[in-house]
């Protein structure tokens, strides 16, 4: 392995460390937090490993939280306009469309749209059942592009989410 290879899974173990603790928080502003921090270590992940389809989402995601975050702050009424979301979501598209090398790099593209939604919502229970579909999606992708620690995070992520599912939203019915 490369020293660029090496640094790669460090990052991208940093990066499922906070994703596992995002999908543990019972609190939007917890769990966008966590997110906050895995999209910073994915960016620098994927940029390592030269795929760049994983790090656009993972990108745009960083603006997308520090946003999210500020969702319920008085001074930033402009923050809860449906328009943000849809902003998001394109700039998703427009920068793959820019940096286009195949359609692969839709497929982590299309995951964001769908967990910006999941992130909008304001339900951590919502967010929790997109996010198991956009594992799956980044999971393909990871395998494809041999980001192995990636494809480690997103098996893991979906035990999470299963777990926390169970946890928080079947155990207390």
């Amino acid at each position: 392995m490369t020293p660029m290879q090496i640094a790669a899974q460090i990052f991208g173990a940093f990066g499922m460390a906070a994703l596992f603790m995002s999908y543990q928080q019972t609190e939007r502003k917890r769990l966008i937090g966590c997110k906050l921090t895995a999209d910073v270590m994915w960016v620098v992940h994927y940029l390592l490993l030269g795929a760049i389809g994983g790090a656009i989402p993972n990108f745009v995601g960083i603006f997308r939280e520090l946003v999210f975050m500020r969702r319920s702050d008085s001074n930033a009424k402009w923050t809860r306009s449906p328009l943000v979301p849809g902003g998001f979501i394109a700039i998703n598209f427009i920068l793959a469309l820019l940096k286009w090398e195949t359609a692969l790099n839709l497929l982590p593209i299309c995951a964001s749209a769908a967990f910006t939604i999941a992130l909008w919502a304001k339900n951590p229970k919502l967010t929790r059942m997109i996010g198991a579909p956009v594992s799956t999606a980044f999971l393909i992708y990871d395998l494809i592009v041999g980001s192995w620690i990636g494809a480690v995070n997103e098996s893991v992520a979906i035990i999470s989410i299963v777990s926390s599912f169970i946890r928080n939203d079947l155990r207390k019915r």
